[in-house]
């Protein structure tokens, strides 16, 4: 089905042809029909299948027919994150780039002078996180008594994030006579509950195929809890893998792994809730350019990071909730593409596995790489991590020799430290 079939403005066809669309997906075909009719809907459908078309082409729409001489805020969409606030404002614009309709995200963990004056200067749609948006309602009193069009995208994370009562909080101040759209990636239970508690006669789409991503291959790797960034940097390096998305289970844990992947040459950068809008914005932009080869990232990266064409995904650990899981490997596999996925599984892990694997009905493949697993005989190097070191020298991580301080010798070549070979050379293997 393509996009000229629906009844949409030339100016947005146009604007869809611009973006290199070329059919709706069936999330787009099923959602965009029924929401162009005005009437509260609730949707599911799996994560990279174009939800946020889905409900921004009909918004567009909607508010193109209003014919206003002047913007005014009729739209509002909340997201969980601040990343997905930006990815759902670019999107929006690029849809609208050839109508008058002006789009804003407004987000924290970003100075708020710069979002004032723009949402100041006006704007028909507004994308936010609710802490944000309660900021401008609070300090600098927003009105959102004109806005006639409520989006609620994520709907499954805003409750995992406890922001309920702010979504029913956004209910009571928007205009008396609106629609409201429910958009989540998961239709568990408290979600539905919460659609029939705030939606009015609304109709129900369910695209969600299945559990997980069927465009995405996973497997399981079984390995030595101390040894999983020894493991991501050999395979790495032996596969030429040039762009991996890491997925770590905390902030410490990340920026541990990111600075072991440092150490073997590996160009990476960490990316999670600790970390500034400026350098969170730093790090995917270099990612996504080929900067650099691995990000690590907690699961604030599972929602809201589109990365075009993303090849792998790598959990070195199992997120504590197995539908984070399914959001994690959702960032390869996306439009229309195939992806793979990677878990890093030791024995203490195998509780998150078994629930991971009965949530999407699938029993993952095991793979041991020989060295690694569970059991073998540790490498000189750990038995030897508690010896003292000479001054301004330290243990090479690879063969348990005192080598220069580190830092002073890290030229990169390839992926690869200049002045130490690869982990495929050190091993008598042939790089592929």
């Amino acid at each position: 089905m393509k996009f000229e079939t629906l009844d949409l403005s030339s100016s947005i066809i146009e604007a869809i042809e611009a973006c290199g669309y070329q059919k709706l997906t069936q999330v787009q075909s099923e959602v965009i029909p029924v929401a162009l009719t005005g009437c509260d809907l609730m949707a599911c459908a799996e994560t990279g299948t174009g939800k946020t078309a889905a409900f921004a082409l009909p918004l567009l729409e909607k508010l193109l027919a209003e014919s206003l001489s002047e913007s005014s805020l009729r739209g509002l969409i909340l997201t969980p994150t601040r990343e997905l606030a930006i990815q759902v404002a670019d999107n929006i614009t690029r849809y609208a780039q050839f109508t008058s309709l002006k789009t804003l995200a407004v987000y924290g963990g970003a100075n708020m002078n710069p979002q004032r004056k723009a949402l100041n200067a006006g704007v028909d749609i507004l994308v936010a996180t609710p802490g944000r948006l309660f900021d401008f309602i609070g300090q600098h009193g927003l009105d959102l008594s004109s806005v006639t069009s409520l989006v609620i995208d994520e709907a499954d994370r805003m409750l995992d994030m406890g922001f309920v009562r702010d979504i029913e909080r956004v209910k009571a101040l928007v205009a008396r006579q609106h629609v409201t759209h429910f958009f989540s990636a998961t239709y568990s239970d408290d979600v539905k509950i919460l659609a029939e508690k705030m939606l009015y006669a609304p109709k129900w789409i369910n695209v969600a195929t299945s559990k997980s991503a069927s465009s995405v291959e996973q497997e399981v790797y079984l390995v030595d809890k101390r040894r999983k960034s020894e493991l991501l940097s050999e395979l790495v390096g032996r596969n030429n893998w040039q762009q991996v998305l890491v997925f770590a289970s905390s902030k410490e844990s990340a920026e541990h792994i990111q600075k072991e992947l440092i150490l073997d040459g590996l160009k990476s950068a960490v990316f999670h809730g600790d970390k500034t809008q400026g350098a969170r914005n730093r790090a995917l932009e270099e990612f996504k350019s080929g900067a650099l080869r691995v990000l690590v990232a907690t699961d604030v990266a599972a929602r809201g990071l589109d990365i075009q064409a993303l090849p792998l995904v790598v959990n070195i650990e199992l997120p504590f909730e197995a539908e984070d899981y399914i959001h994690r490997i959702g960032r390869t596999g996306r439009a229309g593409l195939t992806g793979h996925s990677i878990s890093f599984v030791c024995p203490a892990d195998e509780k998150k596995l078994a629930e991971i694997e009965t949530l999407i009905e699938l029993t993952l493949p095991r793979i041991v790489v020989p060295g690694y697993e569970e059991g073998t005989p540790l490498p000189a190097r750990y038995r030897e991590s508690t010896e003292e070191l000479p001054a301004k020298k330290h243990v090479d991580r690879r063969k348990g020799k005192p080598s220069a301080k580190r830092g002073q010798a890290h030229k990169r070549s390839g992926g690869q430290s200049a002045d130490k070979p690869s982990y495929a050379s050190r091993r008598g293997e042939k790089k592929r």
